[in-house]
Parts: structure tokens; sequence; C-alpha cells
């Protein structure tokens, strides 16, 4: 399945209608092979009670092209960083709780934009990088433009002891970084984003 994401709603793109079952509120949409599907996203921005939508197809790649057809894409990457007693590296940034993450810069491999935005974003480095958890696809609009970005996710360990204290970078807006334990991860997620859930889930973690 495809996820794009609307922060707190999202569109799947999925192979059964069966997917969306046991999802309240949800829609499904059937689509046709010739149909073009560029304007659905902004249909759903518009519709803000819907909070799922489900597009069951055979074709996924080419109705996810489509669906993303309207935006300006930008591609990124980041880390789920958990040290030695498993904690999990989250920052707090305008008011929602995230993971460190940043656009990929000319030259840079996804892996090395990754540890570039933990370091910058936290303070924290000397980091192992593992393997890629999954790729998440948010929206959101800046002076106007609708904008697209696909974020890389990496597991990262940090093993260092004690855990160096995380240093948030203020000026990205970021007010806390600090390392969480599990049990509290359910309770920040409540004021995060629905890609970043996804990412914990695909972790594993929740």
């Amino acid at each position: 399945m495809y996820h794009i994401h609307f922060e707190s709603r999202h569109i799947i793109v999925c192979s059964s209608v069966s997917d969306a079952e046991g999802d309240t509120g949800a829609l499904v949409l059937s689509v046709g092979e010739k149909e073009h599907l560029g304007n659905i996203p902004l249909m759903f921005e518009k519709s803000p009670r819907i909070p799922a939508l489900y597009i069951p197809t055979s074709e996924k790649e080419r109705v996810c092209s489509e669906l993303c057809s309207g935006y300006h894409t930008l591609e990124a990457a980041g880390g789920v960083v958990r040290d030695r007693f498993g904690r999990t590296l989250m920052i707090l940034r305008r008011g929602r709780w995230d993971l460190p993450k940043g656009k990929l810069e000319p030259g840079e491999s996804l892996q090395e934009c990754a540890l570039r935005e933990v370091a910058e974003e936290t303070g924290i480095t000397k980091l192992t990088i593992g393997n890629l958890i999954c790729v998440t696809h948010h929206t959101y609009s800046r002076e106007g433009e609708r904008i697209l970005k696909h974020t890389w996710w990496y597991d990262m360990k940090y093993e260092d002891t004690p855990s160096l204290s995380p240093v948030p970078q203020t000026e990205e807006d970021i007010i806390v970084a600090e390392w969480v334990p599990i049990n509290e991860i359910p309770a920040k997620l409540l004021s995060s984003y629905t890609s970043i859930k996804e990412v914990f889930r695909q972790a594993g973690i929740i």
C-alpha cells in the first residue's frame, strides 16, 4: 500500500476494498484505467470531514504517480534513533512530536542526509546507521505551492554511555529534543502526524 499523508488524514492506494475494512469514516474510490487522478488530492484536501480515502487498484504505481502529479516533489531523509536503553530520539516542532529529518542536498546520499539531519536537529552524532525502515509521503503548502515530500527513514543506533543529552535546533523551530522511553511514545503520538505514526509501526516500535 501507498500512503499519502495530509497531516492527520491520508489517501491510501491499496490492492483491495477489504483494506479499508475497520477504518471508520473512510471512503473507497473506484477508478478506471483511463481516469486521470491528478485532481483527487486537491478534492480530498477540501473535504476535511473525510479521515481517509482508499483507492483499490491493480496499478498502484500508475495511480500513485498520477495522484502526485499536481505537487512539487522534494526528497528527504531521517532517522529512528534508539539508544542502548531502547529509548527513541524525538523532537517537538510547532506543537507536534516528530522525528529528525530534512531535505536532501545536492550530491548527498540518502544515508548521509539522514545522519546529517539528525546531527543538526538534535546534536546527536556517532551513530550507526542500519536498514531502510520505510518511505513516507506527506503533503503541505508553502507560499501557495503544493509540496509532496518523500522521506526515507533509516534505523539508527546510538550506543555511547551515558547517552548524550540532545540539543534542539531552535532556528528550525524545534523547542524540545529528548530520548523517549517506549512506554511514553503512544502519548507523544497523540500530538503527531499520521506519517510519523506509520514510521513507528514500520519500525516495530508500536
